[in-house]
C-alpha cells in the first residue's frame, strides 16, 4: 500500500507558517451572496416567498430529486483499494469506515446518504474523522453544514471552524475532516431559487384559491363601456379605489 510522502510545497507551507506566513483566514463574503442568505433565512426571490433548503423540499420535484440521488450514492458499493492493485484492503482501519459502520449509530450507507444529501440542499456534506490514541480512524461523524466555516491559508490548504452548540470554536485541518462539495460550493437549491420559488408561489396562491372553494372574493361591475387605453385606466382607478 502506499503511503503519503511530504512534498516541497508541503514543506514550504510549514517554514512559512513558521515564519508567520500563511496564517488561516476566513473566506470572506458579502451580505448580497448566497452564502450569506442562510443568515437571514433564506434566498431572495422574484416570485416573493422565501427559498430555502427546507421550503424547497415542499416542491414535490426538488424532494423526489434529492431523494433520488442521496439514495443512490447511499446505495453505491464503497471499499477500499490499493492505489495500485486495486486490491481490496479489508484490514485498513478505514475500510469498515466506509464499507460498514461509520459510528456505532450511522452505517457507511446512511452517512454516504446524509452527506450527499446535505451538499444537495447546502452545497456542502461534512463528517468529522474521529480518531483513537493511536491515531487511527475509529468513527465519521456528520457535522451540520451550518456549523462548519471553511477556511484557507495562502497556500490555499482548507482547514474548518466547528461552531459548537455551547459556545466556542474547534478548529480541525483538513486531515481530519471528509468534505463532499458540489463542483462550485453552491447547492442546486441556489441555482434553480427562481423556479423553486415560483413553484412554491403557485401553489401558495392556488391553495388560498381552493380554500374558498375556488370561489372569486368579490368582482368589479360599471354600467360604462370600458375599451382602450382609457378603459384600462379607469379600471386601474376603481381597483385602487
Amino acid at each position: 500500500m502506499k503511503f503519503a510522502s511530504v512534498t516541497l510545497p508541503s514543506i514550504t507551507k510549514r517554514l512559512a507558517r513558521l515564519f508567520g506566513q500563511g496564517v488561516t483566514e476566513q473566506k470572506a463574503f458579502t451580505l448580497t451572496s448566497p452564502e450569506a442568505f442562510g443568515l437571514f433565512g433564506g434566498l431572495p426571490v422574484r416570485s416573493g416567498v422565501t427559498v430555502t433548503s427546507a421550503t424547497a423540499l415542499r416542491v414535490p420535484a426538488v424532494a423526489a430529486a434529492v431523494g433520488l440521488i442521496s439514495e443512490a450514492c447511499g446505495n453505491l458499493p464503497f471499499k477500499l483499494h490499493d492505489r495500485d492493485t486495486r486490491e481490496a484492503q479489508k484490514d485498513h482501519a478505514a475500510y469498515e469506515l466506509i464499507h460498514g459502520e461509520a459510528n456505532p449509530w450511522t452505517s457507511a450507507e446512511e452517512l454516504r446518504e446524509q452527506l450527499t444529501r446535505d451538499a444537495l440542499l447546502t452545497g456542502h456534506g461534512f463528517a468529522q474523522v474521529v480518531r483513537n490514541s493511536e491515531g487511527k480512524p475509529i468513527w465519521l461523524q456528520r457535522i451540520e453544514p451550518g456549523a462548519v466555516s471553511v477556511e484557507t491559508d495562502d497556500y490555499g490548504e482548507p482547514s474548518y471552524r466547528i461552531h459548537q452548540k455551547g459556545g466556542g470554536d474547534t478548529v480541525l485541518p483538513y486531515t481530519e475532516m471528509l468534505h463532499i462539495s458540489t463542483l462550485d460550493g453552491k447547492s442546486p437549491i441556489t441555482h434553480a431559487k427562481e423556479a423553486i420559488g415560483l413553484a412554491l408561489a403557485a401553489e401558495q396562491h392556488l391553495a388560498n384559491w381552493y380554500s374558498r372553494s375556488g370561489r372569486p372574493s368579490g368582482y368589479l361591475a360599471t354600467t360604462e363601456k370600458l375599451s382602450g387605453d382609457k378603459g384600462a385606466a379607469e379600471l386601474e382607478n376603481m381597483i385602487k379605489r
